[in-house]
């Protein structure tokens, strides 16, 4: 039996499933993907997939962005085989899930737990927060020049 595993300060092992729902729309099949269950206990069941979310220091901006919306979000990238949709990827970095959907990957999404949003509040009070420079240079875009002083 795998163990349950203490999250590192970037590092969190977690188990996930996903739900298939068939309905019907005007005669016409329609499968729609979700998540089912997440959880940092293994999973007792055979379509439970392992998972790693990884936080990296570079990405503290979209975390932040995360964090302060109001409902932030855990997303899951997806690879659609014969069989289903197989989870493959979990983050909580909006631009990496807007990457692969703009691959053609299937991208879900689910709230991000209370547990996980304060053990990402951790790692960006750790690291501080980042500021992106590109940021700082298009505000001062708008702004006049100071003109150097000449003595």
């Amino acid at each position: 039996m795998t163990q349950a595993h203490t999250p590192t300060l970037n590092l969190w092992h977690l188990w996930l499933r996903l739900d298939k729902k068939v309905s019907l729309s005007r005669g016409w099949e329609s499968i729609q993907w979700q998540v089912a269950e997440v959880s940092h206990q293994p999973l007792q069941h055979a379509d439970a997939v392992p998972l790693q979310l990884q936080l990296y220091r570079d990405e503290r901006s979209a975390y932040r962005f995360n964090l302060s919306s109001q409902a932030p979000k855990l997303f899951v990238i997806c690879e659609e085989r014969e069989e289903g949709m197989i989870p493959r990827i979990i983050s909580a970095c909006q631009d990496e899930a807007a990457d692969y959907m703009d691959a053609g990957q299937p991208v879900l999404d689910l709230p991000m737990p209370a547990a996980i949003h304060a053990w990402i509040e951790a790692f960006m009070a750790h690291h501080g927060e980042w500021v992106d420079p590109r940021d700082a240079k298009r505000r001062m875009r708008g702004q006049p020049r100071e003109e150097p002083q000449h003595e």
